[in-house]
Formats: C-alpha cells, structure tokens, sequence
C-alpha cells in the first residue's frame, strides 16, 4: 500500500508524490509551487512517509504558524487509519503547550521566568513529564489528555522529538534562535514563500528605552554596580540614537558585559520578596546573545509613544537559512505562491527538483476573467487625490457588476486611506484598519478592503459550506514593500551575491507573493470562478508580466475598468 491518505490521487497529486520521493533519494532540494485546493500537504507528506519508513531516515515537517500545525497532522492520522503508522511528534511553543491557564496569558519572556522557576524549585505538578502512550489526532486533543495524564505536553514532546521518525513543528525549532538538530534529516518547509520574512522576525529583537531603564534600576538595586553601568551606557545609547543606527557602537556599549548570573540572583531575590520571578535583565541577556552570534544585525531607533526603542533586524535571513538547510540529508519546499526561480536564487540553492504547477493549468481557463486596467497606477511618483479618484471610480464599478462578495487588495494603508475617500458603496463594507467583520453572517455581497500582508489577504478563507463567497478581487496597485532603510541595505548585502537580481528578490518577490495571496482568497479549488482586476499599467510591463504570466495571460488590456463592464456582466450571466 502507498503511504498515502486517500483512495486515489487528484489531478496534479501523483506528479508531486512521485517527483518529491525522487528528489529526496537523489538528495537534492524539492521546491514545489502549487495552487491552494491541489492537496499538496497529502502529497507531499505521503512521498516523506515512504522515504523514512524505506530508509530509516527521520524527517522534520515545519510550518509557519501553530494553526497550520493541524492539517499534516490530519493527513498523518487518515494514514494510520489505512494502516500506515509512522512515529511521529509535535512540537510548538512552550507556552502553547503550558497546563496552567493563568501563566498563558503572561508576556512571553514572563512566562518563561514562571516555567522555569516552577521546575527549578520542583513546583509543577507536570514536571518531569510521565512516559505514557497518548495518540496524535490533533495538537489541542494531544495537549489536554497529556495535562490530564500530569505530563507537560512540551518536555514530553521534546523527550519524543528524540525518538520519532516525523517530528512537526512551527519555524522557530529549524529556524529559531535556538534551534533544533537537524544534522540528515530531511526537512518540509510548507508556506515556504513566508520563510525569508518569518526567519527575519523570528531573529528580530525590540529594546525600548524603558526595559533598559528598568533593567538598569534593578541590577543596582540588588548590587550589581558593574552591569548597571554598562546598562546605563546602552540607555544613553538609545537616547541619542536616530534612526539607522551603529551595530559596532552598540556592540562596544555591551562589550563584556554578562548579565546571566545577575539575571538569576535577581530572580531568586524576586521571588523571596513575593514579587514575580520576571526580570527586564532577561531583555539585555537576549540582546547580548543575539549579537554575539553568526547572524550580522541592522538596528533601526524608533520614536513610540512610551519613548524611543531599538530594534535588530537580521541583515540577511537567507543565510541563517541556508545554514540550517546545508545540514540536511533533502529538503522539500512547498508552497501554493512561490515564486521559484527568483526563490531558490535568493536561497542560493543551485541544483533542485522543479515541481511548478500554473495556476490556469489548475483553475480551467473558462472559470475566471482577467482585466488589467492600464489608465491607473499605484506608483508613489504619480500618486495624489486625481488618482485616487480614478481608482475609486473603477472600485466602484467593478462592485457594482459582481453578484457576490469583493475582496480589494491595496499595497499600503495609505493607498487605502486615499481611495475610500472616494469610495461611496450601499453595500456591506468593511476596512483592514477599522475590523469587526462578522465572518460567520457575511451576506451575500459585501465588500472588504484588505492590505497586502496583512489580515484579510493572507491566511483567511472568504468560505461558506465549502463554497468561495467571493466573486471578484480586485488588485489595486502593485503590492511592492514600501521602501525602507532596512529593506535598501537588505538589496545592497545581496548585491555582490544576486548582482542587478538583488532589488528583485526582496521587492519583487514579495509584490508576486501578495498578488498570488489575493488570488488565491477567491480560487480555493478548481471549481470556484470568479473575476480578477488588476488596476495598475505596470502589470504589462515584461518582469512582472513574465513572473505572473500564469494568471495573466489572455487578460483583457482596457484604458478604464469601466470598458469590460460588459464582459464581466457576461461571464457572471454564465455562471
């Protein structure tokens, strides 16, 4: 019997299960695009279940967020019903997994004082955890039987994590600062188009000038002259910080200084006192440690509301990835808005499987209309009321003409800002920036308008009884980052690797990803139709064209939106 979860393959399904096994055994890197709806998680994780169960290998499965811990573990479970067991594990963040209600809704640092003061002392009734068999069917149901069995579901997973063959976890135990062993093992990266983004903030550190100030208080209340010394010079250097600021500077501000002894002394005191066991000291030992490692940091001062603060950006992400995967026996990327060449380029991965497949190889032809609206554009030289209205006109327009829900995607909140002002519907509406959309009552037409990146055009499904409730989307603009200095010095530590590709690997590719995330909100399967408008003249231009010639090619080219009104009208009156 095939390690596989279902009776047969859906189209596209048998191309990544066969290709995926293959690259893994030649040893190389599997980079596989595919819509959403394909069923690439069963597929894939069927090809790695045969891999390790014919070899002996271990694999780790990681996603990005716990949510999207629950679908391979599903797959994984309908394959024990079918009689294919593979010794599996999950793992995600310790507080997720915690028994104690009340330490869940602490800050994260303060609930790791908690934890670990509760076991140094031998207080928590769930630690050491207890060797017992708890079946995996889902991480919430695996949490609560093993808290009811008095084990702590996160030290028994990491007992576990020893053992298994499959281990599942979020990005942070791959790619984190402290992160896991995956020397020959073989890794599943899934939503591997958020991987350069989520390995940036996992590594990024925010110092406000109000931890150190209360980290610098403490080390001298309870006696530590020397560290609140060279606290008090790292305050002074946040103070006097604007914006790009020194990484050697603040490296020879906290230059020996150690503060692991301290934090611990102070804990302990904390304690006696009856106060919590948290210390801000925790915060400058984090920030020490970050830069003492391998990963080169850019820092950005920023004004806040509470006063200034700094924050370390990793400088180059894809290192720190390319330094966890050069590790691993294989590695298999997957993702349904990847954009592949321009990714395993940035990775700087040479020699890979291709497993690509189109989204209008996916979704038929016949199922959707595509417009590119060329009288409007987004670009930040041009933009302004006039242009704004124009946009609105066509918003408005194209909601008028669509039978069911709109979703409209905007590259930034001020672009946003600028068109509703024009904006007048008479319909259900709803904004990024204000919330409360009732997703469980959402009537047949409204309107929601979303920011690339953000809430409402990634990671959520308009879907009602297995139905796309959306009819249109409507991508406004071009969805490019908003220029910053971090993201220019990221471009210029590319160059000498990337050269003139470098600009596109961090703008480029995140415009592609988020026009790709739109898309797929309405194209949930292959069955769905529905209308895609592209308002902005830059989407004939040939790289951009080129990188999403998938879902535009045979588009409608009009001077205003307003011309194919009749066409939409027509592809409605055949559905």
């Amino acid at each position: 019997m095939e390690p596989f979860p279902y009776d047969e393959f859906r189209p596209f399904q048998r191309e990544i299960y066969k290709r995926t096994y293959s690259g893994l055994k030649s040893g190389v890197h599997v980079i596989i695009n595919a819509p959403t709806g394909l069923g690439k998680t069963a597929a894939v994780l069927g090809a790695v279940v045969k891999y390790v169960l014919e070899t002996g290998a271990s694999a780790h499965y990681v996603v990005r967020t716990r949510t999207e811990l629950e679908p391979p573990i599903r797959e994984l479970a309908r394959m024990a019903e079918r009689g294919v067991v593979v010794d599996y594990a999950v793992i995600k963040s310790r507080q997720d997994m915690c028994c104690y209600d009340q330490l869940k809704r602490l800050d994260y640092l303060e609930f790791l004082a908690e934890c670990d003061l509760l076991r140094r002392m031998g207080e928590c009734e769930y630690y050491p955890p207890k060797d017992v068999d708890v079946p995996l069917r889902s991480t919430s149901a695996y949490v609560r039987m093993l808290c009811a069995s008095g084990s702590c579901p996160y030290e028994y997973a990491r007992q576990r994590v020893r053992e298994a063959r499959l281990l599942v976890s979020t990005y942070y135990y791959v790619f984190g600062r402290e992160r896991a062993d995956v020397k020959d093992r073989v890794i599943v990266i899934d939503e591997a188009h958020s991987l350069v983004d989520s390995v940036a903030r996992l590594h990024s550190i925010r110092v406000s000038e109000a931890d150190v100030r209360a980290a610098y208080k403490e080390a001298r209340r309870y006696g530590f002259v020397e560290e609140a010394r060279k606290i008090y010079a790292l305050l002074a250097f946040i103070k006097r910080a604007r914006g790009v600021a020194s990484v050697d500077e603040l490296a020879g501000v906290l230059g020996g200084l150690e503060v692991e002894g301290a934090a611990w002394e102070v804990t302990k005191r904390r304690i006696e006192s009856g106060a919590s066991p948290f210390t801000p000291l925790v915060l400058i030992r984090e920030l020490g440690r970050a830069l003492k490692g391998r990963a080169r940091y850019f820092i950005e001062a920023r004004a806040e509301e509470s006063g200034k603060a700094i924050v370390l950006y990793p400088l180059e992400p894809e290192a720190i990835i390319r330094d966890v995967l050069r590790e691993a026996r294989a590695v298999a990327h997957m993702s349904g808005t990847l954009p592949v060449s321009l990714y395993a380029e940035t990775l700087g991965v040479a020699r890979y499987e291709r497993v690509d497949i189109p989204f209008n190889a996916f979704v038929p032809r016949s199922n959707y209309l595509a417009i590119v609206d060329v009288g409007v554009t987004t670009k930040y030289g041009e933009r302004g009321e006039d242009m704004y209205l124009k946009i609105a006109q066509r918003v408005a327009a194209v909601v008028n003409v669509s039978p069911g829900g709109v979703l409209a995607v905007f590259p930034s909140y001020e672009v946003m800002k600028g068109v509703r002002r024009y904006l007048r519907l008479s319909i259900a509406h709803w904004y990024e920036d204000q919330g409360g959309i009732d997703w469980g009552g959402l009537p047949d037409r409204f309107f929601v308008g979303a920011v690339a990146r953000g809430r409402y055009a990634e990671g959520v499904e308009y879907v009602r009884g297995g139905r796309s409730l959306l009819a249109t989307v409507v991508i406004v603009g071009v969805p490019y980052p908003e220029p910053a200095p971090y993201l220019e010095r990221r471009v210029e530590s590319l160059k000498p690797r990337l050269r003139e590709a470098a600009w596109s690997a961090v703008y480029l590719y995140e415009a592609v990803v988020s026009v790709r995330q739109a898309v797929g909100r309405l194209f949930r399967g292959p069955r769905d139709r529905g209308v895609l408008v592209f308002l902005d003249r830059r989407y004939v231009e040939p790289e951009l064209w080129q990188s999403l010639s998938d879902v535009l090619a045979g588009s409608i080219i009009v001077g205003d939106v307003r011309e194919s009104l009749s066409a939409i009208e027509d592809f409605f009156g055949r559905g």
